[in-house]
């Protein structure tokens, strides 16, 4: 009885160790919207959508840097869209993102892995920030424009071409790490705290030839979570090996 207990302490600990490396359970957030006009009120949200348009110039030897602005139009909560917030309409929020990275062919299509980027979240009180062009992206009446938060640390990230039967697949998933809130970020993402300490980007693109200079869209998604401290790594660490020194020591 003994050994079966330590054997399931120690695939609990384990599967507590995997589940800080996957990222499984994305976090819900609290959204003060009184921050962005002032009838605003408070929401919960694991997931903000949108869509966004990006710039990709290639060099020929397989390296490649992009430049993305990505607009959100909508909070989600456990798969439902969350009513009555006022963004898109009251305020908008949307976030720059820049990479470099490199694309790697395969036999049915392509694959790109980032080397280094930076992702930073904006809000819009006035609905009134613009893209002067596609092919240069700089945005326009930024001035009042409320900077919430960024991540400049590009973690696990893997973007995808696949064309099968003639059905084109495209995807990417980007991590960034040591995310921030500014003081602004603060005021409108208001709970929990501390607040994530990382964000997942997903979503899909329209396909491209991954040569020259590109514009493409796509749609995108926005999730936080939290990586935990190399402290209680350390400590799971240490209760594993101590579970199974004291299995050996009991057989």
């Amino acid at each position: 009885m003994k050994t079966t207990s330590m054997i399931k302490s120690i695939a609990l600990t384990v599967g507590l160790m995997a589940s800080y490396s996957s990222h499984a359970g994305f976090m819900q957030y609290t959204v003060d919207e009184s921050a962005a006009y002032p009838s605003g009120g408070t929401l919960e949200s694991d997931k903000i959508n949108g869509g966004y348009v990006e710039t990709l110039v290639f060099d020929g030897a397989g390296n490649f840097t992009a430049n993305a602005v990505a607009t959100f139009g909508l909070f989600y909560d456990e798969g439902l869209v969350v009513r009555g917030s006022g963004l898109n309409q009251a305020y908008s929020l949307y976030a720059t993102f820049t990479s470099t990275a490199t694309v790697t062919p395969k036999a049915d299509g392509f694959n790109f892995t980032g080397t280094e980027g930076e992702f930073k979240v904006f809000l819009d009180r006035n609905v009134d920030t613009t893209i002067d062009s596609v092919n240069t992206l700089n945005l326009l009446n930024t001035a009042d424009d409320f900077f919430l938060g960024s991540s400049s640390t590009l973690g696990k990230n893997l973007g995808s071409y696949t064309v099968v039967g003639g059905v084109e697949t495209t995807s990417f998933n980007f991590d960034f790490l040591d995310f921030s809130l500014t003081s602004d970020g603060e005021d409108f993402f208001v709970a929990p705290r501390p607040f994530a300490t990382a964000i997942n980007i997903n979503g899909d693109f329209d396909a491209f030839n991954p040569s020259g200079s590109q514009v493409t869209t796509g749609d995108v998604s926005a999730q936080f979570y939290d990586v935990p401290e190399p402290s209680t790594l350390a400590v799971l660490a240490l209760g594993l090996l101590g579970l199974g020194a004291a299995r050996r020591k009991a057989k």
